[in-house]
Formats: structure tokens, C-alpha cells, sequence
């Protein structure tokens, strides 16, 4: 069995990006803070200052869209050898010890190696 087993955790990522498009989806997005200001590069703030001087091109000019995602962390643990392992589905439903070798299933519990499984 796996020691110091932790718990994936649920989390939530939210993201901002400034919208111009045609209504369906066709144009552009920048990314940004959550004040609204753009995140740009020397590329997108070409891009950025093209679309501000033509808002007659656009449906959704300068919205502010926020995307919000939710996902789940992968469980870690540590294995017998002292490395930390994180629990995931890399093969039929289990994981290997990037240093030691040794195999464990998603809740952390030893296997044997996979050419000793039977079908």
C-alpha cells in the first residue's frame, strides 16, 4: 500500500478573455485580467489594436467572457522506495514508481507487475 496517500481534490479554474467575434464563434479572443486589461504580445497586440480600430466587423466587440473549469487533481502518495507516486490511470488502470518500478491502481494499493496479470 501506498504511504501518505493524498486525496485528489476537486478545483476550479476560472479564465478571462476579451471577445471579438461574428455572433457564431468566428474572430478573435485575448486573454486578460479579471479588470478586463489584455494580456499581449508583441504578435496579438497587432491583432488586438486591429480589432479595437474596426468594431463594424464585429457582432461581440471587446466582451469580457469568463470560462470557468472544473477538474480533479490526481491522488499522490509515496511508495516504499521514498518517491512520490501520482495515481493514474497510465495502463488498464494503473500506475508505475517512476524510480523503484513498483506498481499501484488508483487507490494507491500494490500490484504485481502486468505481465503477471491473467486475462
Amino acid at each position: 500500500m501506498i504511504k501518505n496517500l493524498v486525496l485528489g481534490e476537486w478545483k476550479k479554474e476560472v479564465s478571462r478573455e476579451l471577445v471579438f467575434d461574428d455572433g457564431e464563434g468566428n474572430g478573435y479572443a485575448f486573454p486578460c485580467e479579471k479588470d478586463g486589461t489584455p494580456i499581449l504580445n508583441k504578435c496579438s497586440q497587432k491583432s488586438y489594436d486591429f480589432c479595437i480600430a474596426h468594431p463594424e466587423n464585429f457582432v461581440r466587440f471587446n466582451e469580457l467572457v469568463e470560462n470557468v473549469r472544473h477538474y480533479k487533481e490526481n491522488s499522490k502518495g509515496t511508495c516504499k522506495c521514498g518517491e512520490t507516486v501520482k495515481l493514474i490511470d497510465k495502463y488498464m488502470g494503473a500506475c508505475q514508481c517512476p524510480k523503484c518500478g513498483r506498481w499501484y491502481n488508483v487507490f494507491g494499493q500494490e500490484l504485481l507487475p502486468p505481465e503477471m496479470w491473467e486475462d
